[in-house]
């Protein structure tokens, strides 16, 4: 060709170094990758010819640019002995990695490969460079991993071929054929659906193909799974280590799965049935395991040639209801003029259609929600019609009643239309009110104080006839009465003080210091004797009554009961009350009553503590001495 005249660039000043831009700009230019990259070749046809231990494959390679292009690798005993580029013989491949690469022009090539198989049965070549077509001429070989010209995976699998069962495999390491572990799901729903798992056992490493019998009446459904002859072609790549497809059964009375030999595979069972069928497993037990959430898997792991029988069948209608009301939750909140009530009602039905709700007489519908979105429903003749869709939804209905709050007061009755589980009744009590007894299902709120009332009216009668205070029977119960709402702990107090002052009254003793003691101690104990009593006025004028409501989570403004079953007409819950202020009325009389008793009290009491004195002093008795007598007079010397 004739020479290509480029413009000079000026030269640099002769005994100066370039720049860095201008080295970075060289090395951009040196190392830039071509516009084709990373397609920049293409195997279009590979041709194997292998007899006896020759083994020969012809590349024809389409390169748009100067590249390197990576050679088959041959696992298994394979030598590579020649290599010839368009009938040339090259000598420039280089090796990276346990990889060959050659390079090329642009253009296309025929590129031929001599490769010397060295005592082996098994050979395994795997191409880096997938090629569109393969084409295969055996002698005495078995090919894998090839199907209609077309390489299944990376790697083709050469087996030789036995001419009788007892001749020896050559090679100086022992070889076997690819082992895989398949699994097959199965699961029997409204599709009958197969999922196959085909597991790599053995080799560990490198690529080949095996193929596995499909099921009677299998069809595979996966794009990428080459099905012959009722096998499906699974080819495993250097980096593979499961395949799986999806497939359908054509639905039959009974199933068999067979067990292979052991040579062949090893196969895992798994049955998932849907409630819209039964199954009777035979001829191999049942793995158990622990089941999941949702669904029980049926697991099986036969041994060789064992056979599995699943007889399956439709379990027959029930004849019942098509709808289910699994939860109903009602909440009421009472005041003055009215009654404000939300129904909850989860329903569960196999078609869909309307089902209807009788409500309370005189309700107004507030709103109504289904799944949580409002829905724009009007009762019509004191019913609801729901809008009902196959599947679970929850419907949640606001009302109000306008009624005057008064000594009973109750929840709404609902007529559902049909038997509900897991009934949830709550009734919310204004603050002024006072309850005195509930009423509703068995699991609810109990009063407790009627009870705790009786035994302190006993007690009071028994305290009465020690005849050890100056209180009459009449004078018990006032006090007890009076304490019953506030704190029985704070009357027990009380009532030990006042028997403590009448021990007082009666006790003497000799000893001064136990004495002293004593009234120290009597003295010390009248002061929270009379804040229980100041505590028990303010708690029952300023306070609220302590009725000892219990039960089911239950205090004295809210009310909760519950029901396992139900009939279609809700059982309904309520409480008697009185206004709070008639309480307060009572126990402001009742502190009058103890302030005028408490006088007297507290003379007696008094007069107990100072009997024999309030307080003694040690007093000893001084013994005078005599004088000592005069000195003894001095003779005189």
């Amino acid at each position: 060709p004739a020479p290509v005249l480029r413009a000079q660039e000026p030269a640099a000043p002769r005994g100066s170094l370039p720049d860095q831009a201008l080295l970075d700009a060289l090395q951009q230019r040196l190392t830039e990758a071509p516009a084709c990259a990373p397609a920049c070749a293409r195997i279009a046809r590979a041709e194997l010819a292998l007899s006896g231990d020759a083994l020969q494959v012809a590349l024809d390679v389409h390169a748009g640019e100067r590249v390197a292009v990576p050679l088959p690798v041959v696992d298994g005993g394979g030598v590579l002995g020649e290599v010839r580029i368009d009938g040339v013989a090259a000598d420039s491949v280089a090796r990276q990695s346990a990889q060959d690469w050659l390079a090329l022009a642009r253009g296309v090539h025929r590129i031929a490969l001599s490769y010397r198989i060295v005592d082996s049965d098994h050979v395994a070549l795997k191409f880096a460079l997938a090629p569109a077509e393969v084409r295969l001429n055996l002698n005495g070989w078995q090919a894998g991993g090839v199907s209609e010209n077309r390489l299944l995976g990376d790697t083709v699998t050469l087996a030789r071929e036995r001419a009788a069962a007892s001749a020896s495999a050559r090679g100086g390491t022992q070889q076997f054929p690819p082992y895989v572990q398949v699994e097959r799901s199965l699961a029997f729903d409204l599709e009958w659906r197969v999922l196959t798992t085909v597991r790599r056992l053995a080799p560990a490493e490198g690529g080949f193909s095996v193929r596995v019998p499909l099921l009677d009446g299998e069809q595979v459904m996966s794009s990428d799974v080459k099905v012959e002859g009722g096998q499906a072609l699974v080819a495993f790549g250097a980096g593979e280590n499961e395949v799986s497809w999806n497939g359908t059964l054509a639905r039959r009375e009974a199933v068999e799965l067979v067990a292979p030999a052991l040579e062949q595979r090893a196969e895992v069972w798994s049955v998932v049935l849907s409630p819209t069928w039964h199954a009777d497993f035979s001829g191999v037990p049942e793995a158990r395991r622990a089941p999941p959430e949702q669904q029980w898997v049926h697991e099986f792991h036969p041994l060789p040639e064992e056979k599995l029988q699943i007889a399956l069948s439709r379990p027959e209608a029930v004849a019942g209801k098509s709808i289910a009301i699994d939860d109903v939750v009602v909440t009421t909140a009472a005041s003055r003029r009215a009654l404000d009530t939300t129904l909850e009602i989860s329903l569960r039905s196999t078609q869909g259609g309307e089902h209807g709700i009788t409500l309370p007489a005189g309700a107004e519908v507030l709103s109504v929600e289904a799944g949580g979105q409002p829905i724009n429903l009007r009762p019509r003749d004191g019913k609801l019609s729901l809008p009902v869709a196959p599947g679970s939804k929850r419907y949640k209905i606001s009302l109000r009643q306008a009624q005057e709050l008064g000594v009973s007061v109750k929840t709404p009755a609902f007529d559902l239309g049909l038997p509900s589980a897991n009934l949830q009744l709550n009734l919310n009590l204004p603050a002024d009110r006072w309850v005195l007894f509930t009423h509703g299902p068995a699991v609810g709120p109990a009063v407790l104080y009627w009870g705790e009332l009786l035994v302190m009216i006993l007690l009071a009668y028994a305290l009465s006839r020690t005849r050890r205070t100056p209180l009459k029977l009449w004078q018990w119960l006032l006090l007890g009465f009076g304490f019953s709402t506030a704190s029985w702990v704070a009357l027990v107090v009380v009532v030990l003080w006042l028997f403590a002052l009448d021990w007082r009254e009666r006790w003497n003793t000799g000893s001064t210091v136990s004495f002293n003691l004593v009234q120290i101690a009597l003295a010390l104990f009248s002061v929270p004797a009379l804040l229980c009593l100041v505590a028990a006025v303010y708690a029952g004028l300023l306070g609220d009554p302590d009725m000892s409501v219990t039960g089911n989570w239950s205090s004295a403004r809210s009310l909760r009961w519950f029901a396992d079953q139900n009939a279609a007409l809700l059982p309904q819950a309520g409480a008697l009350t009185l206004p709070i202020w008639m309480h307060k009325v009572a126990m402001l009389a009742w502190a009058l009553w103890l302030a005028s008793a408490l006088v007297g009290w507290l003379r007696w009491g008094f007069a107990s503590w100072t009997r024999g004195g309030y307080w003694r002093r040690d007093v000893r008795q001084r013994v005078k001495l005599p004088d000592p007598p005069p000195p003894p007079a001095q003779a005189d010397a």
